[in-house]
């Protein structure tokens, strides 16, 4: 039998020996988790992964991965615009990926979707750190056990998605419109059982709703979120539903963990409250206030109530035509306008009075100030266009100092 030379110790070789000791060519003792010479050294141990199952689906970096079928429920409105589903064998048995997969009745999507939301998306929603964190931790928390709430913003996560990829427009279009449908169909039972239980998912959900109602794209002549064909009124009264979800939730909404909300809120509030905010923005109004005062010098009712609209849309152009405030303008310092005014302007903008509709068309220059907000883009310019489509040739004229602002670019 022959014997190994002189000077060198046989040894069996280690085929499956970790990479770091086939790089140094020497023994390894196949240890695991780690061998016994990358542990004396220090060094990370990796072995060869085994081979990939064959019937696994190959994915590029940029491919979503695909949705499992999923059972009848809500989830299943949006199977249209899902991802393919897994490739069969002949066996007509779905060829599933070799590592472990998730709860097969969460769409992929839903949970790309999610991260999106966790990662970008709620960055976006507010200026503030503090608010920024509720978006981030609280709203997914609560959409898990609210349903309308994750489905409303697993729609706008789709739209700030559509917005930014041209190549997956079209498709996470029809996810959000999809996500969002089926979010107003949930969201029934809770509005009729209103109490301060549900306060924040509500408060959620309408909020979530009227930044979807912003960020979607212009369809035909309308786009309002709740009303086929509805009006400006119709809008504006969705958005003062937060108010009502506010006063019904009570303390334990505005001291809960979406105080930072209401805080930031409160802020905003005492800057449009003080009397400078009034003088400041007067002169942006004064020319409104002399017609209203011509043509409704009759109606004392009339008066009253569009001056409290005309004082209220001057105290938002002192606070957001300023020109230092613009990269720190909140939605909420433009929205506060709808609702701080009355309810007897609202029934006017219904029965689209020409004053009622020029002085909503002066605050869309308010709106024009946050477009640097993606869900706000285009938002002032839709709105006018809407006025100037209802307002006669006369009326009309009242628009010029609007569209100079809104449509400078």
């Amino acid at each position: 039998m022959a014997t190994p030379p002189p000077g060198r110790r046989s040894h069996k070789k280690s085929r499956t020996g970790c990479a770091q000791c086939k790089r140094r060519k020497i023994k390894c003792d196949e240890g695991k988790p780690i061998c016994a010479n990358c542990e004396r050294h220090g060094v990370d141990c990796a072995f060869a992964n085994p081979s990939p199952v064959s019937s696994a689906p190959q994915m590029s970096a940029t491919e979503t991965p695909p949705a499992l079928s999923e059972p009848e429920s809500s989830e299943s409105r949006i199977a249209s615009v899902m991802s393919p589903t897994l490739p069969t064998t002949q066996e007509g048995s779905p060829s599933l990926p070799s590592l472990p997969l998730f709860d097969p009745t969460v769409g992929w999507l839903s949970l790309e979707l999610l991260h999106h939301y966790t990662i970008s998306t709620c960055y976006t929603l507010s200026r503030s750190p503090a608010v920024q964190a509720v978006w981030r931790d609280e709203a997914p928390r609560i959409g898990f056990s609210a349903a309308p709430v994750m489905h409303a913003l697993l729609a706008l996560s789709a739209l700030h998605i559509a917005r930014s990829d041209e190549s997956r427009r079209v498709k996470y279009q029809e996810l959000a419109k999809a996500h969002h449908n089926a979010a107003l169909e949930q969201i029934v039972p809770m509005v009729a059982t209103l109490a301060e239980k549900n306060g924040a998912a509500l408060f959620m959900f309408s909020t979530l709703t009227c930044l979807y109602s912003c960020a979607k794209p212009q369809e035909e002549d309308h786009f309002l979120v709740l009303f086929e064909r509805g009006n400006l009124s119709n809008w504006a009264q969705f958005f003062r539903g937060t108010k009502t979800i506010i006063e019904s939730g009570g303390d334990n909404l505005k001291n809960g963990k979406l105080a930072p909300i209401f805080l930031n809120g409160s802020f905003i509030s005492a800057a449009h409250k003080s009397p400078e905010a009034l003088e400041q923005g007067t002169p942006y109004v004064w020319e409104l206030k002399e017609m209203v005062q011509k043509k409704c010098s009759k109606d004392p009712g009339l008066l009253r109530v569009y001056g409290e609209v005309l004082d209220e849309l001057a105290r938002t152009l002192a606070v957001t035509m300023k020109p230092d405030s613009k990269g720190r303008l909140e939605t909420a310092d433009v929205f506060r306008w709808l609702l701080d005014i009355p309810d007897d302007y609202l029934n006017l903008l219904l029965r689209e009075e020409p004053i009622a509709l020029i002085i909503f068309a002066y605050w869309c220059v308010a709106i024009r100030q946050i477009e640097w907000m993606w869900w706000m883009e285009g938002l002032s310019s839709r709105l006018l266009s809407q006025l100037s489509s209802v307002l006669d040739t006369g009326s009309r004229v009242w628009l010029f100092w609007p569209d100079q602002i809104i449509n400078a670019d």
